[in-house]
């Protein structure tokens, strides 16, 4: 057997004969070799580790290397999963704006689709105007990006980012852990939301038969590098609604053209829900005309959200027209974060819609079964009950306390009102 050799020296030297007369000392300090009668010499006895051994040390130095190697490209990965993570964050937020900031009350950044009115063609339209457009504000991604021209469009792997349908961002991961972000369900709920409200005096008069000396105008960009405006004119009752708008800050104009009397408001569109705005003339110009109007009316005062988890919202309505009205559906409009969705409609307590999944939600129609007809002169109570955070009735409870309502009828009548606290 192969040895690595070492000395391992043990001193063999026997104290000589007492008769010879050399002394102990003097046998202690006899350099290795020598030779004296009676003592002995110095030996060494060379031993070492076996081939077995150090093959055996080396396996596990292996080990604990590739042990440690693997943990480190671990680690590696880990930090560039939530690079990749923040950084595609980003890019949606510079889509579609940050949800959390807010200014005088109104979330204050919708990103370029806030600013442009459509969504973005490419990644490159976030950091360069697409066109010379005049309502482009960018560049909408972070300055760390200045150092690398290209480097918001690439993950932490320096591939590039998959971008589809100017909303959803792709990462393949390496191969190994594919992300997905995306600003919205689809494009249209962040490019065609709805904006409604309701017009009155001072006094709280709708306008009845003046509804049509009305016009509700709003500016919003028009996608493609300026802005354009869409009118609409309030019902007898002062409800107003213009649809497809994009979401952003938008500016609305109210004129009232028999006083000459304009006031403005401003309207901040969210996702999907929209926007609710409520303007109200100088004075009290509708006092006179609102009393001819007839139909369904609101009850002012009546809605509440009743319940420890205010999750159900409770109004009433009077029939102000000389015969009976029937009604089929509803749709109700409302603007909430979280989203709502109701399960059941009570008609003064009889259930005419109960759908679980899916429930009801803003801008749905809830038909109702059977119908049912509102008197002439009469009130009745109206519940949509147990709103839940999704369609399909698994999530929380949501509080619809302080929520603008806008409720149209199947015989084409709108109320609008607050749900109160």
């Amino acid at each position: 057997m192969s040895r690595v050799a070492h000395e391992d020296c043990e001193s063999n030297v026997l104290p000589r004969d007492l008769d010879s007369g050399t002394s102990r000392s003097e046998t202690t300090n006899l350099r290795e070799g020598a030779t004296v009668a009676g003592v002995k010499k110095w030996s060494c006895q060379r031993r070492g580790f076996t081939l077995i051994e150090i093959l055996m040390t080396i396996v596990v130095i292996g080990i604990l290397a590739t042990v440690a190697l693997r943990s480190l490209q671990s680690g590696i990965d880990q930090s560039r999963i939530r690079g990749t993570q923040e950084e595609m964050d980003e890019l949606v937020m510079s889509v579609a704006g940050n949800p959390n900031l807010y200014a005088n009350g109104l979330r204050s950044d919708f990103g370029y689709i806030g600013d442009v009115g459509s969504v973005p063609a490419s990644l490159d339209n976030l950091m360069t105007n697409p066109g010379s457009y005049t309502t482009w504000r960018g560049p909408y991604v972070g300055r760390r990006f200045t150092q690398d021209a290209d480097g918001y469009k690439k993950d932490a792997w320096g591939s590039l980012y998959t971008f589809t349908n100017g909303i959803t961002i792709y990462s393949s991961g390496a191969g190994a852990t594919a992300m997905t972000k995306s600003a919205a369900s689809a494009a249209s709920d962040l490019t065609t939301t709805p904006v409604i409200g309701t017009i009155t005096d001072a006094a709280g008069n709708p306008p009845g038969d003046s509804s049509v000396a009305i016009s509700v105008r709003i500016t919003y960009p028009n996608g493609t590098g300026s802005t354009t405006s869409a009118t609409a004119t309030p019902n007898g009752g002062g409800a107003f609604s213009i649809a497809g708008i994009p979401i952003g800050n938008h500016t609305l104009t109210a004129v009232y053209r028999a006083t000459a009397d304009t006031v403005y408001a401003m309207a901040s569109s969210l996702p999907k829900t929209g926007a609710f705005v409520n303007f109200r003339l100088p004075g009290s110009p509708f006092a006179a005309s609102s009393s001819a109007s007839a139909g369904i009316v609101y009850v002012n005062g009546s809605a509440q959200t009743p319940g420890a988890a205010n999750d159900t919202v409770q109004f009433d309505i009077s029939n102000t027209g000389a015969s009976s009205v029937t009604i089929t559906s509803l749709v109700a409009t409302y603007t909430h974060t979280p989203n709502g969705y109701y399960e059941k409609i009570k008609w003064n307590g009889t259930t005419v819609f109960d759908e679980d999944d899916p429930r009801a939600g803003s801008g749905d129609t809830a038909p109702f079964s059977p119908s049912q007809a509102i008197a002439a002169g009469a009130t009745v109570t109206i519940k949509l009950m147990r709103f839940r955070t999704t369609a399909n009735g698994n999530g929380s409870a949501v509080d619809m306390s302080n929520t603008n309502f806008s409720i149209t009828f199947s015989d084409g009548s709108v109320i609008t009102f607050n749900s109160g606290t």
